[in-house]
């Protein structure tokens, strides 16, 4: 006769862990088996004739684990079963078939909410944090009544050094996460700054302390300063649809267009400034005058 048991874990993060760096555990299938305690090995296998059709289209998976049934390892044994794994977006299904009838249904889920995102109401009587984020673990699991308690006690057991090593995995990815950030930001700030790659033509800026010479004399009179400079630090090839006659052609076109502009120049007639008597210009007042009265 078997029994139904239903438990749910809530383990707490500690802050600084992101809610992607846990997911990206919970979605590592390979990863979450390695981190159990009991499982010594495993291999992909395909879905078994007794699974259902939602569950036929999942990743299986056949394991073995290292059971202690007496304490202190005075008797142990080896169970292998199989086992599937079905991703969400806030965690991970599993689905255990285990020899004498002893099923498990798990589901890993992130929860709760960081600093600068709303908050949400929590679900009372399970221990959940009002702040930051927690690992829920809820598990449904069938058995015989006689091992129920064994079964259950070495499955939370399991799974508490199981979260144990995902948590330190999470610090270590942030971390690698932080470093790279940091490295990302120096690099920036070092191109920006003087220290970046320059230009392969032209000498990089000297380094200087006070910062209010930027090149020196020497590094002035480096510069290519003509276009002949300019030519000799490559080899320019001309145009293929400008050849050298037409070249030729347009220099002689302005040689003409300039020696007829010097000969209108030369030929043109200075003008002279015209100058009015003051005889005309009295002569000029009357007539405006009788103009006026009449």
């Amino acid at each position: 006769m078997s029994k139904r048991t239903v438990f749910t874990t809530i383990t707490p993060l500690p802050p600084g862990i992101t809610r992607e760096s846990v997911l990206e555990t919970l979605h590592s299938h390979v990863e979450m088996i390695d981190l159990n305690p009991l499982v010594i090995e495993r291999h992909p296998v395909k879905a078994p004739s007794k699974c259902t059709a939602e569950e036929f289209h999942a990743i299986w998976y056949e394991m073995t684990d290292k059971v202690q049934y007496l304490p202190g390892g005075l008797m142990s044994g080896k169970v292998s079963y199989n086992a599937c794994f079905h991703d969400l977006s806030n965690g991970l299904q599993t689905h255990v078939y285990a020899p004498l009838g002893l099923d498990i249904k798990g589901k890993w889920s992130v929860g709760g909410t960081l600093p600068h995102e709303p908050k949400e109401p929590v679900e009372i009587g399970l221990g959940v944090p009002k702040e930051g984020l927690y690992l829920r673990e809820d598990v449904d699991m069938r058995c015989k009544i006689g091992t129920t308690t064994f079964v259950k006690k070495t499955l939370k057991r399991a799974h508490s050094t199981l979260v144990e090593r995902l948590v330190e995995k999470a610090h270590l990815v942030e971390r690698e996460i932080h470093n790279n950030r940091l490295s990302e930001q120096n690099s920036i700030f070092s191109y920006y700054s003087g220290n970046g790659p320059t230009s392969p033509g032209f000498p990089p800026p000297p380094s200087s302390s006070s910062g209010s010479e930027r090149y020196s004399k020497q590094d002035i009179n480096s510069f290519p300063t003509t276009w002949s400079s300019y030519q000799s630090m490559g080899n320019p090839q001309p145009s293929p649809l400008f050849s050298q006659n037409d070249y030729q052609k347009t220099n002689v076109y302005d040689q003409d267009t300039r020696h007829s502009y010097q000969s209108f120049q030369s030929n043109r007639p200075t003008p002279q400034p015209s100058y009015t008597s003051n005889a005309e210009i009295q002569e000029l007042d009357a007539t405006s005058n009788q103009r006026h009265w009449k």
